[in-house]
């Protein structure tokens, strides 16, 4: 990455849209009652389920307030950000219709799910395509995450449908391409499908947004909310053919159940809210050198939040996310070792034994967990990383000096951390 973040020419042009009319706020409203207005107009449904979700419409309001008010949107980001809100309102309507009208799915059982779990760029990504080739589990897929159900299209139609929300970035910004890949067809995390719940991680990813980061602190009780969307999300793709991919894609090939594989850095904050709903679930929890993920991470977060402002926050992002990501990690120590979260319910990796080694180390894993191993499971993981390449979109390049960040301050704020788990600097 350069010293400045600069945005492709068409998104320049469009922008200056918003400099003609002298406000980009006159091109796309954001008006939470004109927005879900809207969406019941558009669908003809009314309910939000507010009874069985309680707090869901104020969590929305307090978020779009912030996001107007505090969020600097240029054009397009205004432009898209509407457009994702008022789909995601459209579809929690369909959503909700659907868990009232259809009772047996809720009772779809969820059990033992497998979850990926770790600071960003530690190796979350292809760890999870890789343990996705396993028959015996089941990772959701994008388009699925996004377009959830049959009244959206066929497949093939939700397929593409979900191009804009996942592929469009890389014509935003062509070099998001190098930090993370993002495909209509490759298993999604987590975040995809919680965005349907505004105390979800999504939006505080994409959006700086600091008085609702304040409010939901003081309102922790929305996280229960987000893990029993979790759940009914999970339910809803599994729920026969016409909730998701077809039957044949929920079972295993000998015709069982598989078991659920999911992802998240996001859950690395609320592991305690993940096994207070997932009691059962198992967490694979990811390792690396902080000088590297942390400075990986502020370089990412950074160019999706540019993806739609003119804002620049490389500089103050870098100190904010050493500190979070040392109090997030810190506590999961804390949290493991008490008994606040089931330490024999968690593995650890660390990114260096898996770039080196990854079938040893899933071979190790799968013990450690009591699965067993597939047939030729070797050589699906071997042809796989055949096939992607690391930097195959080239390589991700980031300076500490526009990250607001100093090697040494990063070495010694996560050092008890390091020392902890063993990790190897890189």
């Amino acid at each position: 990455m350069g010293n400045t973040l600069e945005h492709p020419d068409w998104v320049r042009r469009f922008n200056l849209f918003g400099d003609i009319v002298g406000d980009p706020g006159r091109l796309a409203g954001l008006h939470p009652d004109e927005l879900l207005a809207t969406a019941r107009a558009s669908t003809g449904l009314d309910d939000l389920g507010e009874a069985d979700w309680p707090g869901w419409t104020e969590t929305y309001t307090r978020m779009l307030t912030a996001i107007e008010d505090e969020a600097r949107l240029h054009a397009l980001g205004r432009v898209v950000t509407r457009a994702e809100v008022l789909k995601v309102l459209q579809t929690r309507l369909r959503l909700q219709h659907e868990w009232a009208t259809r009772p047996a799915l809720l009772a779809e059982p969820v059990d033992g799910p497998l979850f990926v779990v770790g600071p960003p760029r530690t190796g979350t990504t292809i760890l999870l395509e890789l343990l996705a080739l396993d028959p015996q589990l089941r990772a959701p897929i994008a388009w699925e995450a996004l377009h959830p159900l049959p009244s959206e299209g066929s497949v093939e139609r939700r397929r593409e449908l979900s191009e804009c929300e996942q592929e469009f970035w890389a014509d935003v910004h062509p070099e998001f391409r190098t930090m993370h890949e993002l495909a209509s067809d490759l298993p999604c995390e987590c975040v995809n499908f919680l965005v349907y719940d505004f105390a979800g991680p999504y939006y505080s990813m994409m959006y700086d947004t600091p008085s609702f980061t304040g409010w939901q602190l003081e309102n922790l009780d929305t996280l229960g909310r987000v893990y029993r969307l979790h759940r009914r999300m999970l339910q809803t793709f599994q729920h026969g053919p016409t909730a998701g991919q077809p039957a044949a894609a929920g079972a295993a090939g000998d015709g069982g159940p598989r078991r659920w594989l999911l992802k998240s850095p996001g859950h690395l904050s609320t592991l305690a809210a993940l096994f207070a709903e997932y009691p059962d679930a198992r967490v694979i929890h990811t390792h690396r050198d902080p000088r590297r993920f942390v400075a990986s991470l502020v370089s990412l977060l950074s160019v999706l939040r540019f993806m739609r402002s003119e804002t620049d926050q490389r500089v103050v992002l870098g100190p904010i996310m050493e500190m979070t990501y040392q109090l997030f990690l810190e506590q999961v120590i804390a949290q493991r070792s008490d008994g606040i979260v089931p330490d024999d319910q968690i593995v650890d990796t660390h990114f260096l034994e898996l770039m080196s080694d990854p079938v040893a180390m899933l071979h190790r894993v799968y013990g450690r967990l009591g699965y067993d191993w597939p047939k030729g499971h070797d050589r699906a993981i071997t042809a796989y990383l055949a096939a992607k390449p690391k930097a195959k979109h080239g390589a991700h390049t980031y300076s500490y000096g526009d990250l607001g960040l100093d090697e040494d301050h990063v070495r010694a704020t996560f050092a008890p951390y390091v020392a902890h788990y063993g990790i190897t600097e890189e």
